[in-house]
């Protein structure tokens, strides 16, 4: 039986083809909706271009655009703001809101790299466009480095691949990779990604990996509290990309919150409820 579509709100720099594994598990029972966001920032200019507010009428359009009245909300990362915005404007069609990967603000490293994608952005001579392949690398590597937990990447496979896969897609453009995170939604992060008010009358999840460093336990349980009734789930042996690393568990996880079904046995989860 199929139930409600997913609207799916990438993080930065992700796009409908990141989705391809995850969809492979859940595109039988629920359509899922994955639409590219415009970037928040323009090159060359100094103040945002499109406010958290102007993504979430975005991420509106795209469902009326398909004639979705309800639908279920998978926000991951930088995507977080959006869906949890939409389901404050909207309770009477978010049937239900998982969030993956939030923090109420970019932590201390995550902040600095920003502002220095700011810099670079706004230097006389923009660094848009790295001369060489080494330079691209080593630019790429800083930011997974931020964004991914390098260290625990040593001790599990998954992580150090999907860590890998992101930085070969960031090389891979003829671009600064930490520019265009910062125009795509990370400076974007720097202007109240929680927004204030709280939530409530939606079932949700908030969810995170053991060994999330760009968004700790503590950071994704702070932004848990803020919701009226929300499970809060831990995954083992995962980081910050839970899509790309744990495919299998996390669709099973996301399958089980959908349909109601118990949480606190499945395999690889550590599971709270909070007041």
């Amino acid at each position: 039986m199929r139930g409600a579509p997913i609207l799916v709100l990438s993080g930065g720099l992700q796009n409908r083809h990141s989705w391809t594994r995850l969809e492979r598990h859940l595109a039988a029972c629920h359509p899922l909706i994955i639409p590219d966001l415009p970037p928040a920032h323009s090159p060359g200019r100094a103040t945002l271009c499109l406010s958290w507010e102007d993504l979430t009428d975005a991420a509106v359009r795209a469902v009326d655009q398909l004639g979705a009245d309800r639908f279920a909300v998978l926000a991951v990362s930088s995507g977080y703001p959006i869906g949890y915005r939409l389901a404050q404007r909207h309770p009477d069609r978010v049937a239900r809101l998982l969030l993956f990967g939030a923090s109420p603000r970019p932590g201390p490293r995550l902040t600095e790299l920003i502002k220095e994608g700011l810099r670079r952005e706004n230097a006389p001579l923009p660094a848009t466009a790295l001369h060489s392949a080494a330079e691209r690398r080593t630019a790429a590597k800083e930011l997974v480095g931020v964004l991914t937990n390098t260290q625990a990447a040593q001790h599990h496979v998954m992580m150090k691949a999907a860590a890998r896969v992101l930085a070969d897609q960031l090389s891979s453009s003829q671009h600064d990779p930490l520019v265009r995170y910062v125009l795509d939604r990370g400076a974007l992060l720097l202007h109240t990604p929680l927004p204030p008010g709280g939530l409530t009358g939606v079932p949700a999840l908030v969810g995170v990996g053991e060994y999330d460093t760009a968004t700790t336990v503590a950071d994704n349980r702070a932004v848990a509290a803020t919701i009226s009734g929300a499970a809060f789930v831990v995954m083992q042996h995962a980081d910050h990309l839970l899509h790309m690393e744990r495919d299998t568990d996390f669709a099973t996880l996301i399958s089980h919150f959908l349909h109601g079904g118990r949480l606190d046995d499945l395999p690889h989860c550590t599971t709270e409820t909070l007041p």
